[in-house]
């Protein structure tokens, strides 16, 4: 992690993202500026709460371990979030740990001096109650999504909702985290949507060649993973 003096940029930052609406108190001058390099881990799992993070550019991913062991991917973050703002209210420690897929800037508030202010910030709690209602939404549909439908459905499902101009190019590791299998599986499923002629094999990108039998294999209810 690297400190960064620049008020400038700090400004910039904090005034980009809005910062200021999601709070009645104004910590503004408390707040310090960080650059956090690809492969860093901004928290692990299961250490004590000290900072609030504002992600403000870059990536990172959220993973949680399971109780066998491996790693399961939470999400990723390539826009502006809160990082620790659950534990905050829960009293606890780090639930999740915080990888920084590619350089990332944060605004770091020490919980020091501001712990029992937030929990007593009506603007923040507000906030907050929003945004525990749309994770659990978002969590109970993605496990239904990947409890209840074959692997084929799910990929067909997830090309299409990501997919620009029928085109399909993301980071296959990723995308078998995201929806709970192997990366060799994956690639199985797709050679089988090339082999079938739904898809075609550009290098790194897919093409969808036959958009309405992949809209057959996915299964139409899902809306969003």
């Amino acid at each position: 992690m690297e400190k960064i003096n620049d008020f400038k940029l700090k400004e910039k930052l904090y005034e980009k993202y809005k910062i200021k609406k999601y709070f009645e108190t104004n910590f503004k001058d408390d707040l310090q500026l960080v650059k956090f390099k690809k492969g860093e881990i901004i928290h692990f799992e299961g250490d004590p709460l000290e900072n609030l993070y504002f992600i403000v550019g870059g990536r990172i991913k959220v993973s949680v371990t399971q109780e066998n062991g491996k790693s399961k991917l939470i999400c990723f973050v390539d826009n502006f979030a809160i990082v620790g703002d659950i534990e905050l209210f829960a009293g606890a420690n780090c639930s999740t740990q915080s990888t920084v897929m590619k350089d990332t800037y944060c605004l770091v508030l020490s919980l020091d001096k501001y712990r029992g202010i937030l929990l007593n910030d009506f603007v923040f709690t507000k906030h907050m109650a929003k945004e525990l209602a749309e994770i659990i939404l978002d969590n109970n549909e993605s496990d239904s999504f990947n409890l209840l439908y074959p692997l084929e459905t799910r990929v067909a499902t997830y090309i299409l909702l990501t997919s620009e101009d029928d085109i399909f190019k993301d980071n296959l590791t990723h995308v078998a985290e995201l929806l709970a299998t192997s990366y060799r599986h994956l690639q199985r499923v797709l050679k089988r949507l090339c082999d079938k002629g739904i898809l075609i094999k550009e290098g790194r990108t897919y093409i969808i060649n036959d958009v309405d039998e992949l809209k057959d294999l996915s299964n139409r209810t899902v809306t969003h993973l």
